[in-house]
This record gives C-alpha cells, structure tokens and sequence, in this order.
C-alpha cells in the first residue's frame, strides 16, 4: 500500500505551485491548511514559490495554520499571513529558527480567537514577542522550549489569556516560582492540565500555590524538577483531583513525602496514572500504590528498591484494573515478577520491561498465548537480553493489534521475527529491532504489509542496503522518524529518496563513521540486490556494432 490518490494529488500540487494558475479557487479550506504543512515539512517554501503560496493559500478562512521544521518560515511569512484577514482557531509554529519576535508580533494580530496555541523550539522569541499575544478564547498553550521567555514573559501572556485550561511550559530553564505562583493565582480553577518538566529553579512554592489556588488540576507533570519540595506536593495531593502525575526524576521528593502524596490521592480514588522513574521505593509505598483502586497507569522505570515481593504485592491488588505497567531498568526483578505479572494481569495494554538483566521471560510466554494477547499495543522489550525466542514468536504471531513493538539489541531477531510481524502485526505504528540479525528480506516484507509504520530504528543492523529503503519509500508514506546509524551500505541518495516519498517531515538519524571511504553502492538488474561496486575491478569498454562479417 502506498499513498491516497488524495495525498498524490497534494504532493503533486505542491511542487507544481508555481505553475497552476486559479490554484485556490479549486481547493478546499482544508485542502489549503494541508498544502500549507507538508510545504513547510518538505522545504518547499522557496523564493520563487512564496508568492504563490500566499495567493493561493493564505485566506481569510484558514481555521489551522502549522508551520514545523521549516527555516524557511519567517518574519516576512507570518507578517503577509496576518494580513490575509484569517482567524485561526488553531495555531502551531514549531521548531522555525528564523522566526523572531518580530514575526510573533505580527502574527499576534491574528490570534483574537485562537484556541489552541503552540509556539515550540523557537530559539530567537523572547519576551517581547510573547507579550504581545492576547486572547480570551485561547484554552491551551505550549512554549515547550522557548528558552528566551522568562517569569515577565510569561506572566505578561497568562496576564492576556486568562482562560487557558492546559499549559505547557517544559524546557523553559529561565522560569521561577514566582511566573508559576502567578499562573496558578491568575489561571485558578480554570486550570487542568499542566506540565513543567525540567525546570531546576522552581520550588515547593509553586506546587504550594496550585494546592492552593487551583481545586480542578487533573494531570501535572513535574518530571526533573530537582528542586521540587515534597511538603508542596503534599498539599497539591491534599486539595487537588489529580489523575496524573509525573514525578519522574524529582530527587528532593523524599520516600516519606512520596507516602503521604500517594495516601492523600488514594483517599479522593482519583489517581490513574502514576510515573516516578528514578525516585526511592518503601516497602509502605508499594503497599500504598497497590491499594489505590483507581490505578490504571503505573510506571516505575529505573525505581532501584523494586524487587519481585513488591511487584507481587502491586499486581495482586491493583494487576485487574492496570491497563500499563513498566517496570524497565528495575534491575533488581527476576522471572518471578513475571509469573506475578502473568497470574494477575487480565487488561495490559501496554508492557515495558526493558534492560532486565535477569529475566529470562520464558513464564511471558503465558500472557501471550491466550485472549489476552489480542489487548496489547505497546511492547517494549529493547535490552532485556535474555529473553527466549519462544517470547518473542508469541508476541509477534498473537498480538494483532500491536501499534508499538521495540526489541533492540535482542540477537535473536531475524527475518523469520519479520516475517511474522508482517503477517500477523499489520496495526504497528512504530518498532525497533537495532543491532539484530535482520536483512533486507526481512525489513521489505515489514515495509509491505505494515503501511502505517511512522518510526523504524535499524541501526547497528550492518548488512541493510538501499533495497529496503526504497520499499519503505513506497509503501510507508507515514514515516515521520527512522533510526540508520551504522548502516553503512545505506547511501545518502537512498534517505533522500525516502524523505521526498514520505508525507510528513522525516526526522533521520544516519550516521556512519563505519563506512568504508568512496563507499558506492548500485543495483544488480539481474539479482536486483543492492552491491558494492567501487572496489570492482574496472574493465576495458568494449565497442559494440552492427557489423556483419562475411
């Protein structure tokens, strides 16, 4: 399977821009909000087709504008963008480096009725872009890794949106408690959903003020937040319905202040996802999470007190209800966490169990060879070395509806593995078989019968050629990220193939300090294998003719 004849006909406009006159009286509005995307994603905003872009496609209809991965969108663009007279509802400029504030301020003109404004990786925008964006409609903003914007920045866009419900601030080094303490006592309960992930400067202050001041937060992410106090947490447990939360990496949380965050959302039944990699376990701190009847979610990644009993204690009170568990880089759990897994786990949806150096896994088996088999999306399994190829042949020939499968670094991966996932997996989305066994056979015959993929990682798989490059080119049009490291007999010329087939911006990871120099590969028209020929020996030209000789 290969693209739409509707995503042909996009492709095909969009490179024949400049040449189709009266282009936007024969397009839809939605037709125009695509072209204007994958223009942007594929670099084709060039100096000779920008002025037919903004004819044809910028009106005063456009609800959704995104300009991503394009440094070819600027100051200029936005400014002609906002005077087109459109009012978006839906806003995404992302990872545009030659956009400056000058071009926020211009397209701050526009932004009366936005909803939903995303404003990510924009390296040049500080404060004075930002302060300039106001709208009482917009309900969810994300300046994910605008690093110039600091606490006036902030404060000065929350001051002009006051109605934001979901806030997406990670990345944002410069920011304090006190932009934070602000955003709580301005956002109020109005506020559901925030996220704040590796900010080093704010405090126990922060989760202080949105204990206090916003009863409705549902989910909050505070993942690296090293200064981050247990006493505040304490009292955002106390006041707030929280029903996800992210404590990944937040080392000042002591084990006593996670029991009591743990015990207080037990107590409102409201906690459904939990995640603490890297935080200190108490045996009381399992007995806590396990007896919260809410949980579905739980994920306890690089947690290094756990051990086979605690596992045990979790899935024998709580395995009925979980839909994920992951428990990777747990180095201390043994194949008798597995066996508890298998016996109480009826609904995973999602399993990880990735570097575990002591499971063998053979008990997993179980899980997948029943009804069971048919919930699972999400496997990862990357680094668990030990595990049997039983395992892996049950998962890929029984989990049908898998969308996510990683298996790196299992040397027992082969084509036979690949072809039992093209047979039996044709949902998945994204998988992962770096440094195995594969070969091209293997990954074309997945290139095939899997056209939804949307992430491959290949790398260290050394015997790979351009062959399956190019059947992932034609029949993975989705394709948004692919990992090739160290696959040497991958020519460049095969990746740019892949990138101009794909439909969305294809984020590559190609490097391979392991190529042998003047590397030059080519196709066998008779084996249609893809060889090396720069070391073939040179021989001398023949001249052909007609001549009959009597």
């Amino acid at each position: 399977m290969g693209k739409t004849l509707r995503d042909c006909c996009l492709a095909c406009i969009a490179r024949n821009i400049s040449t189709i006159s009266r282009l936007g009286t024969f397009l839809s509005v939605r037709d125009k909000e695509i072209l204007l995307e994958r223009l942007c994603w594929h670099g084709l905003l060039t100096t000779q087709s920008i002025p037919n872009v903004t004819y044809h496609l910028f009106s005063d209809t456009l609800q959704r504008v995104n300009l991503s991965y394009c440094n070819q969108v600027d100051d200029k663009l936005l400014e002609v963008l906002s005077q087109s007279g459109c009012k978006p509802t839906y806003v995404t400029i992302h990872e545009c480096s030659s956009v400056t504030n000058r071009g926020i301020i211009s397209l701050s003109k526009i932004l009366w009725d936005v909803e939903e404004l995303k404003l990510r990786r924009l390296k040049q925008i500080t404060n004075e872009g930002i302060q300039s964006i106001a709208s009482k409609s917009l309900k969810y903003l994300n300046l994910r890794k605008c690093d110039g914007i600091t606490d006036a920045g902030l404060i000065a866009i929350i001051r002009n949106c006051p109605n934001i419900e979901k806030l997406n601030v990670c990345e944002l080094h410069k920011l304090t408690d006190a932009s934070l303490v602000f955003v709580a006592q301005t956002l109020g309960s109005k506020l559901v959903k925030l996220k704040v992930k590796d900010i080093n400067l704010i405090t126990l202050d922060s989760a202080f003020a949105l204990g206090e001041h916003c009863p409705n937060l549902s989910k909050a992410v505070f993942e690296s937040c090293v200064k981050l106090g247990g006493d505040g947490l304490v009292h955002m447990a106390e006041s707030c319905p929280l029903t996800y939360l992210d404590l990944s990496f937040c080392y000042k949380v002591s084990k006593e202040h996670l029991d009591i965050v743990i015990n207080n959302l037990k107590a409102k039944s409201s906690l459904k996802r939990f995640m603490s990699l890297g935080l200190g376990f108490s045996p009381i701190t399992v007995e806590l999470l396990s007896s919260v009847p809410s949980l579905t979610h739980l994920c306890l990644c690089g947690v290094v007190e756990l051990n086979d009993a605690m596992v045990d204690v979790i899935t024998r009170n709580v395995g009925l209800n979980l839909i994920e568990l992951d428990v990777s880089g747990c180095l201390e759990l043994t194949d008798v966490a597995c066996i508890s897994m298998v016996k109480h786990c009826r609904h995973l949806e999602k399993l990880g169990m990735m570097n575990l150096r002591e499971v063998r896994g053979t008990e997993l088996s179980r899980l997948f060879l029943d009804k069971r088999a048919e919930n699972f999306k999400c496997i990862t399994l990357s680094g668990t070395k030990n595990l049997p190829i039983s395992v892996i042949k049950a998962i890929v020939e029984n989990c049908s509806n898998l969308e996510v499968l990683t298996m790196a670094g299992l040397k027992s991966i082969s084509d036979e593995i690949a072809f039992s996932v093209a047979a039996h997996c044709r949902s998945i989305m994204q998988i992962s078989f770096r440094n195995c066994d594969l070969t091209d056979l293997g990954v074309c015959q997945i290139a095939i019968h899997c056209p939804n993929l949307m992430m491959v990682g290949l790398a260290g798989i050394h015997d790979l050629t351009d062959k399956c490059i190019i059947a992932l080119a034609e029949n993975c049009p989705y394709l948004d990220e692919i990992y090739l490291s160290g696959c040497a007999k991958i020519t460049k010329q095969a990746v740019t193939y892949l990138v101009d087939c794909s439909i969305y911006w294809l984020y590559v990871n190609h490097t391979t300090p392991n190529a042998p120099f003047g590397l030059l590969m080519a196709k066998d028209l008779d084996k249609g294998e893809y060889t090396r020929v720069d070391d073939l020996p040179l021989e001398p030209l023949v001249r052909r003719t007609n001549a009959i000789h009597v």
